[in-house]
């Protein structure tokens, strides 16, 4: 049996400690309470979402009027170089004890919030790594189908950002198996102790998403011209950051209640202190707004609106 509760708060289960009540909420261990929870939800006619590591969401102060889904399967198995790991582990985990058996792929994602079925969910990426360069398989429960099924690489969809389990809310990842490479434990170590560094110099302190537009693809060529000339940076894929765009925009540090553009990383929209989902999405919408203005590109969220 699996364990509905009613009417909980899950502000305290999101990194921008922002959210109302989830209607009806429940937590798995494993493939078949997750069944069961689909079952229920598609019995009592309710939609579901599943919340994973709490990060890259931002949940409406009204909450979600259905079935929020925690999946706590923690489990992790390193064999040789793939690890096969639960989908509710959290990221950083992994990446400390894959460092310490002296396997290499993941040291980008030092830092990183969240669990590994979030992070492949939303293709996570930094540093010029992303969780698709490291995914084999992705076992999956699809709504209304009695057992789990197994995901290639390929049938992954992977893109910036992006995959079919994003795509499609019905397939909710159950495990993941990583495929890493061997390497030097203390120099893999070494890589991840330096990222965290450079994460906690550029990132704020505050509650946040996390990252909150996604990079946009821009061929201006006097924007792409500023933009090296202004940082020293060389534009790859043609995508500058967006913190930069809306830092130029002159938008760092704009408050808008209790949420504010930070002013240590302007890609970060961060909860100063009784931020609400109303005041995060005003904000927002005066981000998107300017950069329109001013550079003619639209801004899309990385971070996933919940409940609105």
């Amino acid at each position: 049996m699996i364990n509905v509760q009613k009417n909980v708060p899950l502000a305290p289960y999101a990194t921008f400690k922002i959210g109302g009540p989830a209607k009806f909420f429940t937590e798995v261990k494993n493939e078949k309470e997750l069944i069961k929870a689909l079952a229920y939800a598609e019995k009592n006619g309710l939609e579901c979402f599943v919340l994973a590591g709490g990060s890259n969401v931002l949940i409406s102060d009204n909450g979600f009027n259905g079935l929020v889904i925690k999946i706590r399967d923690t489990r992790y198995a390193i064999r040789d170089t793939r690890v096969e790991c639960g989908a509710g582990i959290l990221l950083s985990e992994i990446v400390s004890k894959t460092a310490k058996a002296g396997l290499s792929g993941l040291e980008w994602a030092a830092g990183i919030p969240g669990t590994i079925g979030g992070a492949v969910r939303g293709n996570a990426g930094a540093f010029g790594g992303c969780m698709a360069d490291a995914v084999e398989k992705v076992r999956v429960v699809v709504q209304g189908k009695p057992q789990a099924v197994n995901y290639k690489l390929q049938e992954c969809k992977f893109g910036y950002r992006s995959s079919i389990f994003k795509e499609k809310q019905n397939i909710i990842i159950l495990s993941v198996i990583l495929k890493l490479k061997k390497g030097n434990a203390e120099k893999i170590q070494q890589r991840v102790e330096s990222i965290i560094i450079k994460r906690k110099e550029k990132q704020p302190r505050f509650p946040s998403a996390g990252s909150f537009f996604k990079n946009p693809i821009v061929n201006d060529e006097k924007i792409i011209k500023k933009f090296e000339s202004d940082t020293g940076l060389k534009m790859k894929d043609n995508k500058i950051p967006a913190g930069w765009l809306i830092e130029e925009a002159g938008l760092k540090g704009k408050k808008i209640g209790g949420a504010q553009v930070s002013k240590k990383h302007s890609n970060f929209i961060i909860n100063t202190g009784g931020a609400t989902a109303e005041d995060v999405i005003m904000l927002a919408s005066i981000i998107k707004q300017r950069i329109r203005s001013v550079f003619n590109i639209q801004l899309m969220e990385e971070a996933q609106l919940v409940g609105f």
